[in-house]
């Protein structure tokens, strides 16, 4: 178990040493096109994705193993049950409904309000080797969707967390696996977070500077006088 200081080099591209994943291109040119509608209420869960899939679907059974293998991760980063969490999802990765099934369950653990805050990092170092070792089907759903969900997460983090989830989103971004456009809807929360950060720092700049004029202007009439 690697704890709650879970590697930055692990999250951003260490996951699989056998799969050679610094030789690996992380842009899946052969997507399908299906067409996935999402719900933007605030339950925030996905209505359909369109189209009928001819691959085996993933039955109920296996997909209560997936999800107790998630609840297993617990608060820590582990990762052996991260690799087989993401090698399970390989297997589906070309298949809409199965792919759609997994991370509908995956989905569900990051939004669930009962569990610790501290269990949601995990997860999102699972979504994370997802996209860059099994790819295929998950991109498009998670390029569709993260945008709803990654900001509920963010806001269920400590600082610490933010810290970290912000630089998984970041990697995102380095290894080419969403459009622009997408990437930064996902990430408006950081923006937020950057942009309350300068407010607070012009605010304390401008106090500060109206104190030390305050001051010089004692000192001025003790001078006078």
């Amino acid at each position: 178990e690697y704890g709650a200081d879970y590697c930055y080099n692990y999250c951003c591209s260490c996951y699989f040493a056998a799969a050679d994943v610094a030789n690996t291109s992380y842009s899946d040119k052969s997507q399908s096109k299906e067409v996935i509608t999402i719900k933007e209420e605030e339950e925030m869960e996905i209505v359909e994705i369109k189209e009928e899939d001819p691959t085996e679907a993933l039955d109920t059974e296996q997909l209560e193993e997936y999800s107790a293998m998630l609840n297993d991760l617990g608060n820590f980063a582990d990762i052996v049950q991260i690799n087989t969490l993401s090698m399970v999802a390989e297997d589906y990765k070309s298949s809409t409904s199965s792919s759609f099934k997994i991370y509908k369950v995956i989905r569900t653990h990051l939004l669930k309000k009962n569990s610790s805050p501290a269990h949601k990092l995990p997860l999102v170092y699972v979504v994370d080797s997802i996209l860059k070792n099994a790819k295929g089907q998950f991109v498009t759903l998670m390029e569709a969707d993260a945008k709803n969900w990654l900001p509920v997460v963010y806001g269920m983090l400590n600082s610490d967390g933010r810290a970290k989830l912000k630089r998984v989103w970041n990697t995102w971004r380095e290894f080419g696996i969403f459009g622009l456009k997408s990437w930064e809807e996902m990430g408006l929360c950081f923006r937020r977070e950057e942009e309350q950060k300068a407010e607070e720092l012009q605010s304390k700049s401008a106090d500060g500077a109206g104190s030390v004029g305050g001051f010089r202007k004692m000192v001025s009439c003790y001078c006078d006088s």
